[in-house]
């Protein structure tokens, strides 16, 4: 944060200094008494400026007629740029400003982000914890046996993850059955419920 408060400090000193230096280049003019054998674009030349801005500050109608003794005012060269850097300071300006809105998120993104955020918390939790407890209560429904007994073995089983792999065999899901692949706790439940009904709580090593 404290280097982009200094990029724009920096960019808007900058801005400043252009518009400070515009301004000293826009009046800087010298006062010239014609000669004999001067001519406007001759004049124009010693002096870096142009014929075009000696006649319009000079208001002549043509630049061929000047006269001896006539004194003309020279715009410079640097008078003539003064249009570009008042564009260059206006740039500089612009720039600072956006420099500014993309260094601080607007406080409707913060929100957003943070209740993105949270949703995302709220499914982590209901997908390691509730699943578990949903298949344990229909469990009990199909078996008899409490639920608090069916999210025992599912702990011990598969740490509650319906989509755990027994690295050394084929047992998978809740209750790590070996007749199962699926990651749909209600198909590993409905297999868990037949495995019981055919084999007891023995199925889990237990009686």
């Amino acid at each position: 944060m404290k280097k982009v408060l200094s990029m724009i400090f920096a960019t808007s000193a900058a801005a400043i200094g252009l518009f400070f230096a515009g301004s000293a280049y826009a009046s800087a003019s010298t006062i010239v008494t014609v000669k004999s054998g001067d001519t406007v674009w001759g004049i124009s030349q010693q002096y870096n400026s142009s014929v075009k801005a000696i006649e319009s500050a000079n208001n002549l109608q043509d630049a061929n007629v000047i006269t001896v003794g006539q004194q003309l005012t020279i715009p410079s060269a640097n008078s003539s740029s003064n249009t570009q850097g008042s564009a260059h300071v206006a740039a500089a300006t612009t720039t600072a400003q956006q420099t500014q809105s993309y260094s601080q998120p607007t406080q409707s993104t913060q929100s957003t982000q943070a209740t993105t955020q949270s949703s995302q918390a709220s499914t982590t939790t209901a997908t390691s914890g509730s699943v578990a407890q949903q298949a344990a209560q229909l469990m009990e429904q199909k078996t008899g046996v409490s639920a608090s007994t069916w999210m025992a073995i599912s702990y011990r089983e598969s740490r509650n993850n319906p989509t755990a792999q027994n690295p050394s065999s084929t047992a998978h899901g809740l209750y790590q059955s070996l007749y199962t692949t699926s990651n749909d706790w209600r198909e590993q439940v409905n297999d868990a419920a037949r495995l019981y009904h055919s084999q007891g709580m023995g199925a889990w090593a237990l009686n």
